[in-house]
């Protein structure tokens, strides 16, 4: 399965032109987790950019996605760390994660876990 395929396990459009677009913005990282047979079990997106207010470099983890047969395994987690290490080693001063759909007590409970807390913001869409 190719790293874009792994997106449509959670109803993401997999279409490969967006996809090599979206990771070849030099803002924009994705770490790839393989299965010992390198093929893609995983993948986590981390974009930074400058902000005026913090002084620096924040940074949002856009996607992590994990193929249902290598859930609670540990993958995510270790995704999700080695995106936390690099926001460090750019410098980031804010690091968030944005989930979309339900917030679900698992999903909840992961973040926690993982050392993030649930943030008191507000988001506006344009309609």
């Amino acid at each position: 399965m190719p790293a874009v395929a792994i997106l449509s396990e959670v109803g993401a459009p997999s279409d490969p032109h967006t996809f090599t677009w979206t990771i070849s913005h030099p803002e924009m990282e994705v770490l790839i987790a393989a299965d010992p047979l390198d093929k893609p079990i995983g993948l986590i997106t981390l974009s930074h950019r400058p902000i005026l207010k913090l002084g620096g470099r924040a940074a949002s983890i856009d996607e992590l996605v994990v193929t249902k047969a290598w859930r609670r395994k540990g993958v995510g987690k270790e995704l999700l760390r080695r995106a936390v290490e690099r926001a460090k080693v750019l410098s980031v001063k804010r690091l968030e994660v944005q989930t979309f759909g339900p917030l679900t007590d698992e999903v909840r409970a992961f973040f926690l876990a993982c050392g993030f807390d649930a943030a008191d913001v507000g988001t506006f869409r344009l309609r």
